[in-house]
Protein backbone atom coordinates (compact mmCIF):
# COMPACT_ATOMS: atom_id res chain seq x y z
CA UNK A 1 0.00 0.00 0.00
CA UNK A 2 1.00 3.60 -0.51
CA UNK A 3 0.47 5.18 2.90
CA UNK A 4 0.45 8.87 3.76
CA UNK A 5 1.68 9.62 7.28
CA UNK A 6 0.98 13.11 8.60
CA UNK A 7 3.18 14.44 11.39
CA UNK A 8 5.98 12.27 10.03
CA UNK A 9 8.72 13.96 12.05
CA UNK A 10 6.96 13.39 15.36
CA UNK A 11 7.49 10.41 17.66
CA UNK A 12 4.42 8.45 16.58
CA UNK A 13 4.63 9.48 12.92
CA UNK A 14 8.32 8.64 12.44
CA UNK A 15 8.14 5.28 14.21
CA UNK A 16 4.92 4.33 12.41
CA UNK A 17 6.56 5.22 9.09
CA UNK A 18 9.55 3.05 10.03
CA UNK A 19 7.26 0.11 10.85
CA UNK A 20 5.38 0.56 7.55
CA UNK A 21 8.60 0.52 5.55
CA UNK A 22 9.84 -2.57 7.37
CA UNK A 23 6.51 -4.27 6.54
CA UNK A 24 7.03 -3.54 2.83
CA UNK A 25 4.69 -0.59 2.32
CA UNK A 26 5.41 2.61 0.38
CA UNK A 27 5.43 5.69 2.62
CA UNK A 28 4.70 9.30 1.76
CA UNK A 29 5.39 11.75 4.58
CA UNK A 30 3.52 15.00 5.06
CA UNK A 31 5.82 17.29 7.02
CA UNK A 32 6.70 20.96 7.43
CA UNK A 33 10.48 20.57 7.31
CA UNK A 34 12.49 18.59 4.75
CA UNK A 35 15.72 18.97 6.72
CA UNK A 36 14.13 17.71 9.93
CA UNK A 37 12.67 14.70 8.12
CA UNK A 38 16.02 13.91 6.49
CA UNK A 39 17.79 14.07 9.85
CA UNK A 40 15.29 11.91 11.73
CA UNK A 41 15.07 9.15 9.12
CA UNK A 42 18.80 9.03 8.53
CA UNK A 43 19.22 8.42 12.26
CA UNK A 44 16.88 5.41 12.16
CA UNK A 45 18.27 4.14 8.83
CA UNK A 46 15.00 4.37 6.92
CA UNK A 47 14.61 5.66 3.36
CA UNK A 48 11.24 7.34 2.81
CA UNK A 49 9.70 7.02 -0.66
CA UNK A 50 8.16 10.49 -0.90
CA UNK A 51 8.00 13.68 1.14
CA UNK A 52 5.32 16.33 0.66
CA UNK A 53 5.92 19.63 2.40
CA UNK A 54 3.05 21.53 3.97
CA UNK A 55 0.91 22.20 7.01
CA UNK A 56 -2.22 20.27 7.98
CA UNK A 57 -4.13 23.56 8.14
CA UNK A 58 -3.39 24.27 4.44
CA UNK A 59 -6.17 22.67 2.37
CA UNK A 60 -4.28 22.80 -0.93
CA UNK A 61 -1.25 21.12 0.64
CA UNK A 62 -3.39 18.40 2.25
CA UNK A 63 -5.22 17.75 -1.02
CA UNK A 64 -1.88 17.33 -2.78
CA UNK A 65 -0.61 14.99 -0.07
CA UNK A 66 -3.52 12.52 -0.23
CA UNK A 67 -3.60 12.12 -4.03
CA UNK A 68 -2.96 8.53 -5.09
CA UNK A 69 -2.72 7.12 -1.56
CA UNK A 70 -4.28 3.82 -0.52
CA UNK A 71 -4.22 4.73 3.17
CA UNK A 72 -3.71 7.68 5.50
CA UNK A 73 -2.43 7.65 9.08
CA UNK A 74 -3.04 10.99 10.76
CA UNK A 75 -0.61 11.49 13.65
CA UNK A 76 0.03 15.25 13.36
CA UNK A 77 -0.89 17.18 16.50
CA UNK A 78 0.34 20.04 18.65
CA UNK A 79 0.70 19.33 22.36
CA UNK A 80 0.55 22.35 24.67
CA UNK A 81 -1.63 23.23 27.65
CA UNK A 82 -0.58 26.91 27.65
CA UNK A 83 -3.36 29.44 27.03
CA UNK A 84 -1.03 31.43 24.77
CA UNK A 85 -0.94 28.47 22.38
CA UNK A 86 -4.69 27.84 22.45
CA UNK A 87 -5.44 29.15 18.96
CA UNK A 88 -2.52 27.35 17.33
CA UNK A 89 -3.42 24.13 19.14
CA UNK A 90 -7.02 24.38 17.93
CA UNK A 91 -6.01 25.12 14.36
CA UNK A 92 -3.52 22.26 14.20
CA UNK A 93 -5.51 19.64 16.06
CA UNK A 94 -9.10 20.39 15.08
CA UNK A 95 -8.96 22.24 11.77
CA UNK A 96 -6.04 20.08 10.65
CA UNK A 97 -7.82 16.84 11.54
CA UNK A 98 -10.98 17.90 9.74
CA UNK A 99 -9.00 18.78 6.61
CA UNK A 100 -7.05 15.52 6.58
CA UNK A 101 -10.18 13.42 7.11
CA UNK A 102 -12.26 15.33 4.56
CA UNK A 103 -9.56 15.40 1.88
CA UNK A 104 -8.75 11.71 2.32
CA UNK A 105 -12.43 10.78 2.02
CA UNK A 106 -12.89 13.03 -1.02
CA UNK A 107 -9.93 11.28 -2.66
CA UNK A 108 -11.62 7.94 -2.01
CA UNK A 109 -9.07 6.62 0.48
CA UNK A 110 -10.48 3.42 1.98
CA UNK A 111 -8.18 2.98 4.97
CA UNK A 112 -7.73 5.87 7.39
CA UNK A 113 -6.30 5.81 10.90
CA UNK A 114 -6.82 8.75 13.22
CA UNK A 115 -4.46 8.68 16.21
CA UNK A 116 -6.43 10.07 19.13
CA UNK A 117 -5.52 9.69 22.81
CA UNK A 118 -6.99 8.08 25.90
CA UNK A 119 -7.17 11.63 27.29
CA UNK A 120 -10.12 12.21 24.93
CA UNK A 121 -12.16 9.53 26.73
CA UNK A 122 -10.86 9.92 30.29
CA UNK A 123 -13.99 10.13 32.42
CA UNK A 124 -13.25 10.32 36.13
CA UNK A 125 -14.84 7.59 38.20
CA UNK A 126 -15.43 5.04 35.44
CA UNK A 127 -14.32 1.46 36.00
CA UNK A 128 -12.17 1.52 32.86
CA UNK A 129 -11.71 3.21 29.50
CA UNK A 130 -12.88 1.20 26.51
CA UNK A 131 -13.74 1.67 22.83
CA UNK A 132 -17.30 2.78 23.57
CA UNK A 133 -16.38 5.24 26.32
CA UNK A 134 -18.02 8.64 25.95
CA UNK A 135 -15.96 11.63 24.92
CA UNK A 136 -14.88 13.51 28.04
CA UNK A 137 -15.28 17.15 29.05
CA UNK A 138 -11.77 18.60 28.83
CA UNK A 139 -10.78 21.97 30.29
CA UNK A 140 -7.38 22.96 28.90
CA UNK A 141 -6.81 24.02 25.25
CA UNK A 142 -5.08 20.81 24.24
CA UNK A 143 -7.72 18.61 25.86
CA UNK A 144 -10.55 20.57 24.25
CA UNK A 145 -8.90 20.27 20.85
CA UNK A 146 -8.61 16.48 21.16
CA UNK A 147 -12.22 16.23 22.30
CA UNK A 148 -13.51 18.36 19.40
CA UNK A 149 -11.44 16.32 16.93
CA UNK A 150 -12.74 13.10 18.47
CA UNK A 151 -16.34 14.20 18.12
CA UNK A 152 -15.83 15.09 14.46
CA UNK A 153 -14.16 11.78 13.59
CA UNK A 154 -16.82 9.79 15.46
CA UNK A 155 -19.45 11.67 13.44
CA UNK A 156 -17.73 10.59 10.23
CA UNK A 157 -17.59 7.02 11.50
CA UNK A 158 -21.32 7.09 12.22
CA UNK A 159 -21.86 8.19 8.61
CA UNK A 160 -19.95 5.15 7.36
CA UNK A 161 -16.48 6.59 6.77
CA UNK A 162 -13.70 3.92 6.81
CA UNK A 163 -11.81 5.46 9.73
CA UNK A 164 -10.16 3.56 12.58
CA UNK A 165 -9.45 5.53 15.76
CA UNK A 166 -6.57 4.46 17.99
CA UNK A 167 -6.26 5.56 21.62
CA UNK A 168 -2.70 5.27 22.91
CA UNK A 169 -1.80 5.93 26.54
CA UNK A 170 1.54 7.51 27.47
CA UNK A 171 3.92 6.69 24.60
CA UNK A 172 7.54 5.95 25.52
CA UNK A 173 10.58 4.16 24.14
CA UNK A 174 13.47 4.76 21.80
CA UNK A 175 13.42 7.16 18.86
CA UNK A 176 11.60 10.15 20.33
CA UNK A 177 12.85 13.17 18.30
CA UNK A 178 11.99 15.52 21.19
CA UNK A 179 11.21 15.29 24.89
CA UNK A 180 7.56 14.25 24.77
CA UNK A 181 5.33 14.68 27.83
CA UNK A 182 5.49 11.02 29.02
CA UNK A 183 9.28 11.02 28.68
CA UNK A 184 9.44 14.31 30.59
CA UNK A 185 7.41 12.71 33.37
CA UNK A 186 9.79 9.73 33.55
CA UNK A 187 12.77 12.10 33.52
CA UNK A 188 11.33 13.91 36.54
CA UNK A 189 10.51 10.63 38.29
CA UNK A 190 13.92 8.99 37.92
CA UNK A 191 16.06 12.06 38.50
CA UNK A 192 14.18 14.56 40.67
CA UNK A 193 10.90 13.52 42.23
CA UNK A 194 10.14 9.85 42.90
CA UNK A 195 6.99 9.34 44.92
CA UNK A 196 4.19 6.95 45.73
CA UNK A 197 0.57 7.96 45.88
CA UNK A 198 -2.87 6.81 44.88
CA UNK A 199 -3.29 5.91 41.22
CA UNK A 200 -0.49 5.32 38.75
CA UNK A 201 0.34 5.68 35.07
CA UNK A 202 -0.20 3.68 31.91
CA UNK A 203 2.47 3.39 29.23
CA UNK A 204 2.73 1.85 25.79
CA UNK A 205 6.01 1.10 24.06
CA UNK A 206 6.24 3.03 20.78
CA UNK A 207 7.17 -0.20 19.00
CA UNK A 208 3.85 -1.76 20.03
CA UNK A 209 1.91 1.28 18.85
CA UNK A 210 3.66 1.38 15.47
CA UNK A 211 3.13 -2.35 15.00
CA UNK A 212 -0.57 -1.97 15.86
CA UNK A 213 -0.98 0.71 13.19
CA UNK A 214 0.53 -1.56 10.53
CA UNK A 215 -1.67 -4.47 11.61
CA UNK A 216 -4.80 -2.31 11.49
CA UNK A 217 -4.04 -1.27 7.91
CA UNK A 218 -3.45 -4.85 6.87
CA UNK A 219 -6.32 -6.54 8.73
CA UNK A 220 -9.13 -4.09 9.47
CA UNK A 221 -11.63 -2.81 6.92
CA UNK A 222 -14.21 -0.11 7.56
CA UNK A 223 -14.51 1.89 10.77
CA UNK A 224 -13.39 0.69 14.18
CA UNK A 225 -11.74 1.80 17.43
CA UNK A 226 -8.88 0.32 19.42
CA UNK A 227 -7.58 1.17 22.88
CA UNK A 228 -3.79 0.81 22.90
CA UNK A 229 -3.06 1.25 26.58
CA UNK A 230 -0.08 -1.01 27.20
CA UNK A 231 0.63 -1.65 30.88
CA UNK A 232 -0.66 0.08 33.98
CA UNK A 233 1.93 0.82 36.67
CA UNK A 234 0.87 1.77 40.19
CA UNK A 235 3.32 4.24 41.73
CA UNK A 236 4.64 1.42 43.91
CA UNK A 237 5.20 -0.60 40.73
CA UNK A 238 7.02 2.36 39.20
CA UNK A 239 9.45 2.54 42.14
CA UNK A 240 10.10 -1.22 42.12
CA UNK A 241 10.48 -1.54 38.34
CA UNK A 242 12.64 1.57 38.03
CA UNK A 243 14.89 0.21 40.77
CA UNK A 244 15.02 -3.10 38.91
CA UNK A 245 15.92 -1.76 35.46
CA UNK A 246 18.40 0.87 36.68
CA UNK A 247 19.95 -1.10 39.53
CA UNK A 248 19.42 1.90 41.80
CA UNK A 249 17.36 2.37 44.95
CA UNK A 250 15.27 5.48 44.45
CA UNK A 251 14.62 7.67 47.44
CA UNK A 252 10.88 8.33 47.44
CA UNK A 253 8.17 9.87 49.56
CA UNK A 254 4.50 9.06 49.85
CA UNK A 255 2.16 11.94 49.07
CA UNK A 256 -1.61 11.48 49.41
CA UNK A 257 -3.53 11.94 46.18
CA UNK A 258 -5.65 14.79 47.52
CA UNK A 259 -2.49 16.70 48.47
CA UNK A 260 -1.06 16.31 44.96
CA UNK A 261 -4.32 17.54 43.46
CA UNK A 262 -4.27 20.63 45.70
CA UNK A 263 -0.67 21.31 44.64
CA UNK A 264 -1.74 20.98 41.01
CA UNK A 265 -4.54 23.51 41.43
CA UNK A 266 -2.17 25.94 43.16
CA UNK A 267 0.26 25.60 40.26
CA UNK A 268 -2.59 26.42 37.86
CA UNK A 269 -3.23 29.63 39.80
CA UNK A 270 0.46 30.55 39.72
CA UNK A 271 0.58 29.90 35.97
CA UNK A 272 -2.48 32.06 35.36
CA UNK A 273 -0.84 34.95 37.25
CA UNK A 274 2.75 34.65 36.02
CA UNK A 275 2.01 33.22 32.54
CA UNK A 276 4.90 30.82 33.14
CA UNK A 277 4.23 27.13 32.50
CA UNK A 278 4.98 24.81 35.41
CA UNK A 279 5.66 21.06 35.18
CA UNK A 280 2.74 20.37 37.55
CA UNK A 281 -0.88 21.10 36.61
CA UNK A 282 -4.23 20.43 38.19
CA UNK A 283 -5.34 18.18 35.36
CA UNK A 284 -2.03 16.34 35.42
CA UNK A 285 -2.40 15.59 39.12
CA UNK A 286 -5.88 14.22 38.54
CA UNK A 287 -4.40 11.84 35.95
CA UNK A 288 -1.57 10.62 38.18
CA UNK A 289 -3.72 10.08 41.27
CA UNK A 290 -7.07 8.99 39.81
CA UNK A 291 -6.13 7.23 36.60
CA UNK A 292 -8.82 5.12 34.92
CA UNK A 293 -7.20 2.05 33.35
CA UNK A 294 -7.50 1.82 29.56
CA UNK A 295 -8.66 -1.68 28.59
CA UNK A 296 -6.67 -2.96 25.59
CA UNK A 297 -8.20 -6.44 25.48
CA UNK A 298 -9.93 -5.82 22.14
CA UNK A 299 -6.62 -4.91 20.46
CA UNK A 300 -4.95 -7.94 22.00
CA UNK A 301 -7.76 -10.20 20.82
CA UNK A 302 -8.50 -8.83 17.34
CA UNK A 303 -5.07 -7.54 16.32
CA UNK A 304 -3.06 -10.27 18.03
CA UNK A 305 -1.14 -7.52 19.80
CA UNK A 306 1.26 -8.65 22.52
CA UNK A 307 2.55 -5.73 24.56
CA UNK A 308 6.24 -5.43 25.37
CA UNK A 309 7.17 -6.58 28.87
CA UNK A 310 6.61 -3.66 31.31
CA UNK A 311 10.20 -3.78 32.60
CA UNK A 312 11.51 -3.72 29.02
CA UNK A 313 9.33 -0.71 28.19
CA UNK A 314 10.77 1.26 31.12
CA UNK A 315 14.26 0.09 30.22
CA UNK A 316 13.80 1.38 26.64
CA UNK A 317 12.47 4.70 27.90
CA UNK A 318 15.17 5.34 30.51
CA UNK A 319 17.95 4.25 28.14
CA UNK A 320 16.60 6.65 25.52
CA UNK A 321 16.58 9.48 28.07
CA UNK A 322 20.19 8.73 28.95
CA UNK A 323 21.37 8.43 25.35
CA UNK A 324 19.74 11.73 24.46
CA UNK A 325 21.36 13.48 27.43
CA UNK A 326 18.16 14.08 29.42
CA UNK A 327 19.37 12.10 32.46
CA UNK A 328 22.88 11.52 33.78
CA UNK A 329 24.76 8.23 33.87
CA UNK A 330 24.28 8.23 37.65
CA UNK A 331 20.50 8.47 37.27
CA UNK A 332 20.43 5.85 34.47
CA UNK A 333 22.36 3.43 36.67
CA UNK A 334 23.31 0.17 34.95
CA UNK A 335 21.51 1.28 31.75
CA UNK A 336 24.37 3.72 31.14
CA UNK A 337 26.68 0.80 30.47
Amino acid sequence: MKVLVTGGTGFVGSQTAKALKEAGHSVRLFVRSQSKADKIFSQINISIDEIVLGDVTDKAAVEKAVVGCDAVIHTAAMVSTAEKDADMVYQTNVVGTKLVMDCALAEGVQKIIYVSSVSAIFNLGEASMHEQSAVCDAKNPYGRSKVDSEKYVRKLQAEGAPIVITYPSGIVGSGDPALSEPHFGLKMFVSQFAFTSAGGMQLINIQDLAKAHVTILEKINGSDRFILGGYYYSWKDMIEKTNNVTGRKLFNVHIPGNVLRVIGRLCDVITSITKQELPITGEGMVYVTQWVVADSSKAERELGLVFTDPDKTLEDAYRHLYQQGYISAKKAGKLAS
